[in-house]
């Protein structure tokens, strides 16, 4: 393993780090899980290394929603997703994050009432209503965590390079030849 694939993983790690810790600190006041219900998505998070590239993803099928955000049908949030079919609301993926986070409901007064099934039905609806029309907002994670993580190793990895480099340089001249230490 050259010098600049070890820094290029060390490098790798500490980005899906930065990411992962992006996802899980969503804060809002006294909320400090704001948005995060399962984690399932943070601990997704992986990276690959192959021929001096890296790429960075999660098998997840909704990680590229969160990353990007999706369109409103009255909101546009700059996504490259939309929602297009006006009958299809995710319903019963909202009652299941209801479950998740113990979601209270409350009146037109603002207290707080028992929680009936047609009622908890009626708020994942109303929820489910309120995304499709907004949009989701992205969470951009990978981005963030490169912003940081750059600027840490940009002297590291081009010293890396520089060094593998020079030593893969060889210098023939007739019957000799010269490598540099």
């Amino acid at each position: 393993m050259t010098e600049f694939e070890k820094i290029l993983k060390v490098f790798a790690e500490e980005v899906n780090l930065a990411a992962k810790r992006e996802l899980g600190s969503r804060k809002i006041g006294k909320n400090r899980s704001y948005g995060v219900a399962s984690r399932s998505l943070q601990k997704s998070l992986e990276y690959k290394i192959s021929g001096g590239r890296v790429s960075f993803g999660s098998p997840l099928p909704y990680a590229a929603f969160i990353h990007w955000g999706v369109n409103g049908t009255r909101k546009n949030r700059s996504a490259p997703y939309s929602y297009r079919n006006e009958n299809k609301l995710p319903v019963p993926a909202i009652r299941k994050w209801m479950k998740v986070k113990p979601v209270r409901l409350r009146d037109k007064d603002g207290r707080f009432v028992k929680a009936t099934e047609s009622r908890l039905q009626s708020a994942a609806f109303l929820i489910a209503r309120s995304i499709k029309r907004n949009g989701i907002e992205g969470l951009r994670y990978y981005e963030a965590a490169l912003e940081a993580q750059v600027p840490k190793f940009q002297t590291k990895l081009g010293e890396a390079l520089a060094q593998d480099l020079l030593q893969s340089l060889e210098f023939k001249s007739g019957n000799i030849t010269v490598k540099p230490k």
